[in-house]
This record gives structure tokens, C-alpha cells and sequence, in this order.
């Protein structure tokens, strides 16, 4: 966000250099319903997978987040954290298409041991990564007074489980939890910025 801040998002040549931005989890602020303004003054809320110089952000929680969220909050006056979802960047509710890594993340560490307490056991393979497609649906919320999206399993999914804490709901998972329509997005915004500056 600070970088954005600093270096692209007052720079016009620059701002044409970027494809888009993805900054889960990390509470981007906006003007009340503009999708723009507070953090940044000229990059705005990713609508659609061919949008160039926008962003995605959106912090996940499994259920409506407790009065101490840790995500999704503001205190500043007229604004509130962005949420875009992944799988449904016009609005409305989408169908994620997870991908998880198939070893445990950093065995024996803080982040390893927080990630286990998510509570959900992904099935095998002999890849490097399992995909688990139309296995969650999304959608952005502000119930509780958090600006989040929302993830619920479908068709027997795992559901997970807030780590390390319920204010922190499902950060560890931001990434994971939408990462085959991350790369779709940016595949799709990489062509037209192609299309576009040649």
C-alpha cells in the first residue's frame, strides 16, 4: 500500500507501467461506496478482469467477524475497506476456485503451526499444488461492520476454521482461497494491457 502510495499512484507514466495490484489482507481504504479515493487517488477497485491499473483487496473471514476484527475496519471518517471478489469483481456473490499447496507450509514455525488451526486437511497428490474448483462460494460483506468477503463451502468442502484468533478470520487463507481466480484475473488483464500498450 505504501509503495502504491508513494511511487505509482501520483505518477501517471508510472500508473500505466501496472497491470493491476493484489494486496489481500491489507485493509485498502475508499471513499463510503466510490471504490476509490482514501489510500489511493487515481487506482481504483479492480470491476472487471480486463481493468488495467486497479485493485484487488478483500480480507476473508468464514462467518460475520466479531466486534474485535482485526480486518475490514476504519476508523477514518467517510471511508471503508475495499473488499473485491475474486469471483465476481462487478459485485455481487462468486464461486471460488481455490488452489493449495499439496506439503504443510513452513513445518515447525509461528505461520506453519497458525496455518494448521485453520483445521482443514486437503487431499494428497503428488503435485506440487491441489486445485479444488467451485468448492467455495464468495461475496463481499458489512455485516458485523467489517468490510470483508464472506466464504462458504460447498458440496462437503472443509470448512476452516478462524486462526489464530475469530478477529483474525481466515487471513492465512487469503491468497489459497481464490488463488485460481487471482491467476485468471491477471492473465486476463495481462492481454489487454498487451492488447493495449503493444
Amino acid at each position: 500500500r505504501s509503495l502504491i502510495t508513494k511511487e505509482i499512484d501520483p505518477k501517471r507514466a508510472v500508473r500505466r507501467r501496472i497491470v493491476s495490484a493484489q494486496l489481500l489482507g491489507g485493509n485498502v481504504t475508499v471513499r463510503k461506496g466510490t471504490g476509490i479515493g482514501g489510500d489511493f487517488r487515481h487506482i481504483g477497485a479492480c470491476r472487471s478482469r480486463t481493468q488495467l491499473a486497479c485493485v484487488v483487496a478483500y480480507s476473508t473471514y468464514g462467518e460475520v467477524p466479531p466486534p474485535d476484527a482485526i480486518f475490514g475496519k476504519t476508523s477514518v471518517a467517510g471511508q471503508e475497506i475495499l473488499c473485491t471478489n475474486p469471483a465476481a469483481l462487478a459485485g455481487g456473490t462468486g464461486i471460488l476456485t481455490p488452489i493449495f499447496p499439496s506439503a504443510p507450509f513452513a513445518p515447525g514455525s509461528t505461520i506453519g503451526l497458525a496455518i494448521s488451526l485453520l483445521g482443514v486437511t486437503l487431499p494428497t497428490a503428488s503435485t506440487t499444488w491441489v486445485t479444488v474448483p467451485r468448492s467455495y462460494r464468495a461475496r463481499c460483506s458489512s455485516e458485523g461492520g467489517a468490510n470483508v468477503l464472506i466464504v462458504t463451502a460447498l458440496n462437503g468442502a472443509p470448512v476452516f476454521k478462524p486462526s489464530p484468533t475469530a478477529g483474525w478470520g481466515l487471513h492465512l487463507e487469503d491468497t489459497n482461497i481464490a488463488l485460481g481466480d487471482l491467476v485468471a484475473i491477471v492473465r486476463s488483464q495481462s492481454a489487454a494491457y498487451v492488447k493495449k500498450y503493444g
